[in-house]
Protein backbone atom coordinates (compact mmCIF):
# COMPACT_ATOMS: atom_id res chain seq x y z
CA UNK A 1 0.00 0.00 0.00
CA UNK A 2 2.78 2.44 0.95
CA UNK A 3 4.60 1.91 -2.36
CA UNK A 4 1.47 2.92 -4.30
CA UNK A 5 1.17 6.09 -2.22
CA UNK A 6 4.83 6.93 -2.96
CA UNK A 7 4.29 6.34 -6.68
CA UNK A 8 1.16 8.51 -6.62
CA UNK A 9 2.98 11.35 -4.83
CA UNK A 10 5.86 11.20 -7.33
CA UNK A 11 3.43 11.27 -10.27
CA UNK A 12 1.54 14.25 -8.82
CA UNK A 13 4.72 16.21 -8.04
CA UNK A 14 6.17 15.45 -11.47
CA UNK A 15 2.93 16.59 -13.10
CA UNK A 16 2.95 19.87 -11.16
CA UNK A 17 6.63 20.46 -11.96
CA UNK A 18 5.99 19.84 -15.66
CA UNK A 19 2.96 22.15 -15.68
CA UNK A 20 5.01 24.83 -13.87
CA UNK A 21 7.84 24.52 -16.38
CA UNK A 22 5.46 24.74 -19.34
CA UNK A 23 3.69 27.78 -17.88
CA UNK A 24 6.96 29.66 -17.13
CA UNK A 25 8.89 29.61 -20.38
CA UNK A 26 9.66 33.34 -20.21
CA UNK A 27 13.33 34.27 -20.42
CA UNK A 28 15.10 35.81 -17.41
CA UNK A 29 18.64 36.93 -16.74
CA UNK A 30 20.08 36.46 -13.26
CA UNK A 31 22.42 39.02 -11.70
CA UNK A 32 24.22 38.57 -8.39
CA UNK A 33 27.31 40.30 -6.97
CA UNK A 34 28.42 41.58 -10.34
CA UNK A 35 27.92 38.28 -12.13
CA UNK A 36 25.19 37.82 -14.68
CA UNK A 37 23.91 34.81 -16.56
CA UNK A 38 22.70 34.45 -20.10
CA UNK A 39 18.98 34.35 -20.75
CA UNK A 40 17.29 31.18 -19.44
CA UNK A 41 13.74 29.98 -18.86
CA UNK A 42 12.27 31.13 -15.54
CA UNK A 43 11.65 27.61 -14.27
CA UNK A 44 15.39 26.75 -14.26
CA UNK A 45 16.40 29.12 -11.42
CA UNK A 46 13.22 28.19 -9.52
CA UNK A 47 14.03 24.48 -9.76
CA UNK A 48 17.68 25.18 -8.87
CA UNK A 49 16.60 27.09 -5.75
CA UNK A 50 14.27 24.24 -4.80
CA UNK A 51 17.03 21.65 -5.20
CA UNK A 52 19.51 23.75 -3.19
CA UNK A 53 16.95 24.12 -0.40
CA UNK A 54 16.23 20.40 -0.48
CA UNK A 55 19.95 19.57 -0.30
CA UNK A 56 20.40 22.00 2.62
CA UNK A 57 17.50 20.40 4.46
CA UNK A 58 18.88 16.91 3.94
CA UNK A 59 22.29 18.06 5.19
CA UNK A 60 20.79 19.69 8.29
CA UNK A 61 18.70 16.60 9.05
CA UNK A 62 21.71 14.32 8.65
CA UNK A 63 23.58 16.22 11.37
CA UNK A 64 20.52 16.09 13.62
CA UNK A 65 20.06 12.38 12.97
CA UNK A 66 23.72 11.69 13.76
CA UNK A 67 23.39 13.52 17.08
CA UNK A 68 20.28 11.52 17.98
CA UNK A 69 21.91 8.21 17.01
CA UNK A 70 24.78 8.95 19.41
CA UNK A 71 22.32 9.86 22.15
CA UNK A 72 20.33 6.66 21.58
CA UNK A 73 23.51 4.56 21.78
CA UNK A 74 24.48 6.27 25.05
CA UNK A 75 20.98 5.73 26.48
CA UNK A 76 21.07 2.03 25.55
CA UNK A 77 24.39 1.59 27.36
CA UNK A 78 23.00 3.42 30.39
CA UNK A 79 19.88 1.23 30.29
CA UNK A 80 21.97 -1.96 30.21
CA UNK A 81 24.08 -0.69 33.12
CA UNK A 82 20.98 0.10 35.16
CA UNK A 83 19.40 -3.27 34.34
CA UNK A 84 22.53 -5.04 35.64
CA UNK A 85 22.48 -2.92 38.78
CA UNK A 86 18.82 -3.75 39.42
CA UNK A 87 19.51 -7.45 38.87
CA UNK A 88 22.44 -7.31 41.32
CA UNK A 89 20.26 -5.59 43.90
CA UNK A 90 17.59 -8.25 43.51
CA UNK A 91 20.13 -11.01 44.14
CA UNK A 92 21.49 -9.58 47.39
CA UNK A 93 20.38 -11.83 50.25
CA UNK A 94 18.14 -10.19 52.82
CA UNK A 95 19.52 -9.88 56.35
CA UNK A 96 17.41 -10.27 59.46
CA UNK A 97 18.11 -7.79 62.24
CA UNK A 98 16.60 -10.03 64.90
Amino acid sequence: MLNWINVLVVIVLTSFATMFAMANQGEVQLRFLGFSSSDMPLYLPVFAAFLLGFAGGVLALSFSRRKHKHEIAWLRKEYEHLQKEVENLRNIPLQDDV
